[in-house]
């Protein structure tokens, strides 16, 4: 689908949302951000793939991941069907204030609660 401005704003919203649930320790708010079937690829950080908002949920708790987390540069980009492609940018502060970059390659579904995070594959740049 081709996403309209306002598709644009609302999945900037989620992508925003879903580092302060992270950096706020709310993870029964996983949903507000992801599908319930969500994958979640953090190997490159050294965090095995998992699926669904429990498993994430486990890993976001898990000792070695982020801090803080900040999402900028986001592309939203057609998919097919009712799906869109997002490239964005996050920085992540570790423990004793290292920061690091990644680059989050997502693949987000319209749900009839809004856009959701369906896949979340993350790289380094």
């Amino acid at each position: 689908m081709k996403p309209t401005n306002e598709d644009t704003v609302e999945i900037a919203r989620v992508l925003a949302l879903l580092g302060h649930i992270m950096d706020d320790h709310e993870s029964a708010r996983l949903g507000e951000c992801l599908t319930e079937d969500a994958i979640r690829d953090g190997s490159v950080f050294g965090f095995d793939p998992v699926v669904g908002l429990d498993a994430i949920a486990s890993v976001l708790s898990a000792d070695g991941h982020a801090r803080a987390h900040h999402t900028t540069n986001i592309v939203v980009s057609e998919d097919p069907g009712d799906e869109v492609r997002v490239r964005s940018k996050g920085l992540g502060v570790m423990d004793g204030g290292t920061v690091m970059s990644a680059v989050y390659a997502d693949e987000l579904r319209r749900t009839a609660d809004g856009w959701r995070i369906s896949r979340r594959v993350m790289h380094v740049n």
